[in-house]
């Protein structure tokens, strides 16, 4: 009976690191109009912009109080503080220019798009980013708004 309870003990713990993912980051940085601390970007989170970055460049950003990472979706349901929608990114590279794709697709009814990607370009070198939005509609229709631009700043780094 015993030999029983710890094999099922091992077996549950052993299948639920199974499917974690797990995500060390090993470098922060902070994008938006101005650098501020960290603490300050909460008032104007939806122009700030924070990369958590893995020694693989596996990433996950966060923006406006939403995740969008590069190894798994990330699902919120509809609240009335917040539109239901799954994230996620993808990354590509020229040189030190990382380009990541932020997309959202909503669920019905929590946005007048259905889908919304970020185009998001950071220059790791020169610690500038420009940062422009696109709007995916129903009926086949699509808005491009008009891009931002700021600087970049390293917030942490692993020893």
């Amino acid at each position: 009976m015993k030999k029983l309870l710890s094999i099922l003990v091992l077996g549950l713990l052993l299948s639920g690191n199974a499917f974690a993912q797990n995500f060390k980051f090993n470098e922060v940085y902070m994008c938006g109009p101005k650098k501020i601390p960290y603490s300050e970007q909460y008032n104007d989170r939806g122009w700030y912009y924070v990369i958590h970055l893995d020694k693989n460049e596996r990433f996950i950003i966060r923006n406006n109080e939403y995740n969008y990472s590069s190894y798994e979706n990330t699902i919120y349901p509809h609240l009335w503080v917040q539109n239901g929608k799954i994230t996620n990114g993808s990354l590509s590279k020229d040189g030190s220019i990382y380009n990541f794709e932020l997309t959202s697709i909503y669920s019905p009814g929590s946005s007048t798009s259905y889908k919304q990607i970020k185009f998001l370009n950071v220059n790791f070198d020169s610690l500038t980013y420009v940062s422009r939005a696109k709007d995916f509609f129903a009926d086949g229709s699509t808005k491009m708004y008009d891009p931002s631009i700021g600087v970049c700043w390293l917030n942490w780094k692993s020893k």
